[in-house]
């Protein structure tokens, strides 16, 4: 929808009154935003100079042509409404039982406290439940420049004094009404539709007076004060909040550290039961290869021993086929002493008696069968040769 304007503005109360559509409001903050932005409207100490609503009205024209929004009265006007919302709100912020809903971009109170405020605050009116969608757009262009002059914060005065600062030069339907049905004076905040005379004689001259006062050397040495004393409590705050931060990370390390020591004590109980078991696994593994070592010089052992006993049964027939009686008599006197059921060892020990004595030999061969092995029995546990008489 596009909105034609005449060029020519004719003056009076509610003359040049127009419908702001929301999407001339989003362009005209943006547009706002724009321009303070840019070092060409700005004045040192951070406020605008007079010339900053025709460059809005310039950055309007690109973005809605054919809307014929001129600087003044209509960016004048519509800023002054938006402005008495923001004021009006921080106002209310800086107050108890006020808080911020910055999802919904309202006040949030209790009604009957928003009533309270109303009563001494009578331009907070109309803003119980009401969005203010730009309110964190205005608070960063308007924010700073609303502490520098916190010297006359709370006071109707303070914020027409504020708002014609901006606009000394502005002339025209500062009267007019917006849609929102909120009345603009010449300082912004509808001064003329709420005094009587006599009070705008007395509001004139309270502002002469606070102008004063502002421009004096101990306020401002006082306001660079309050200005350090909100940034050191900025700063505790920030303080404040990261050693709790601080405090939680550190219970959670120290949390941290304990479970660590006993993982690390599990650890070393766990190492030293493996190194444990291992070294009984090696010990098995030994005794083991020891018992395999055992078994096969056992099986060898035996194995010599049944070989032994046959060499020498071989040895005593084939000497006993070639040899003299005698040696026929020695073969024959070993086969007796196997008979008996010695031990290989047993038998080799009394062949070797035998052998030094052929007499033994002899006696043994000759005794009857019932003797022979005690006999051996005698001859071995002896030790010695047993002399017999031959007759």
């Amino acid at each position: 929808m596009n909105h034609t304007q005449s060029p020519r503005i004719v003056r009076g109360r509610g003359r040049n009154k127009r419908k702001w559509t929301v999407e001339e409001d989003e362009e005209l903050v943006k547009a706002l935003c724009q321009v303070s932005a840019d070092p060409r409207y700005k004045v040192e100490g951070g406020g605008f100079k007079n010339c900053y609503s025709q460059g809005i009205q310039s950055i309007l024209a690109q973005k809605l042509p054919g809307h014929g929004i001129k600087a003044s009265p209509h960016v004048d006007s519509r800023l002054k409404v938006m402005k008495q919302k923001y004021y009006s709100i921080k106002d209310m912020l800086a107050s108890p039982g006020f808080s911020w809903d910055d999802t919904r971009k309202m006040i949030q109170c209790e009604k009957q406290r928003y009533d309270e405020y109303c009563r001494d605050h009578p331009r907070a009116k109309g803003l119980y439940g009401v969005p203010f969608v730009y309110f964190d757009s205005f608070d960063a262009i308007y924010g700073k420049d609303r502490y520098a002059r916190e010297g006359l914060e709370g006071s109707e005065e303070a914020i027409a004094i504020m708002e014609n600062d901006e606009n000394t030069n502005e002339v025209g339907d500062d009267e007019d009404e917006d849609e929102d049905g909120m009345s603009t004076g010449v300082s912004g905040r509808s001064l003329a539709a709420t005094l009587s005379s006599k009070s705008q004689k007395k509001y004139k001259h309270d502002r002469k007076r606070n102008m004063t006062e502002f421009n004096c050397p101990s306020l401002d040495k006082f306001k660079d004060v309050h200005h350090q004393f909100q940034s050191i409590i900025q700063h505790v705050s920030t303080m404040a909040a990261a050693m709790e931060l601080f405090k939680d990370v550190h219970d959670h390390f120290q949390s941290v550290v304990q479970h660590a020591g006993a993982m690390a004590t599990a650890m070393e109980q766990f190492k030293d039961a493996h190194d444990h078991f291992q070294s009984v696994v090696q010990h098995v593994s030994t005794t083991t290869a020891a018992m395999e070592h055992f078994k096969d010089a056992l099986d060898h052992f035996q194995s010599i021993t049944q070989n032994g006993r046959a060499a020498v049964g071989i040895d005593i027939q084939e000497k006993s086929m070639c040899e003299e009686p005698q040696r026929k008599a020695k073969v024959t006197a070993i086969s007796e002493v196997q008979k008996l059921g010695f031990t290989g060892f047993e038998v080799v020990t009394a062949a070797s008696i035998f052998a030094k004595e052929p007499n033994q030999m002899d006696m043994f061969l000759a005794l009857p069968e019932i003797y022979k092995k005690d006999y051996i029995l005698q001859m071995l546990n002896g030790g010695q040769s047993i002399q017999y008489s031959v007759g």
